[in-house]
């Protein structure tokens, strides 16, 4: 499902609800940085008549990456991306997960991490396995 932008409650809380029920949502939002779009989908769904708390919860179990995008420099543009993966597999413990679902969004030494595992060739999910 390709949600253009999310920019009313009803389209964020119906974009949780899909992305839990296994449909691959991707959409927009304006926001400063990755912890601040996360915490602008979850604002926006509360406001639907859906608790903050049950927001977080949709938001951590239906997410799979959050990327954000900054164009730096004057005369030429160089664009500076920002990202966040979840475990795509949810059976298995996730940090990034849990720590969405807190609703304490201390999710800057995960961007790190993965950031370094990633400029170092590393998985990020060593332990997922490919099903037959």
């Amino acid at each position: 499902i390709l949600v253009g932008e999310i920019r009313t409650p009803d389209t964020a809380s119906e974009v949780l609800r899909a992305a839990t029920s296994g449909h691959l949502v991707l959409s927009t939002i304006h926001a400063n940085n990755v912890t601040d779009a996360i915490t602008s989908v979850v604002k926006y769904a509360s406001s639907a008549n859906m608790s903050e708390d049950l927001a977080y919860d949709l938001f951590s179990r239906g997410m799979l990456a959050v990327m954000h995008q900054t164009l730096n420099g004057i005369r030429k543009k160089v664009p500076a991306v920002t990202y966040l993966f979840a475990n795509p597999d949810t059976t298995q413990g996730d940090q990034v997960r849990a720590i969405i679902k807190t609703g304490k969004l201390n999710l800057a030494t995960s961007i790190d991490t993965q950031r370094s595992r990633l400029s170092l060739g590393k998985e990020l999910f060593p332990n997922l396995r490919e099903k037959s």
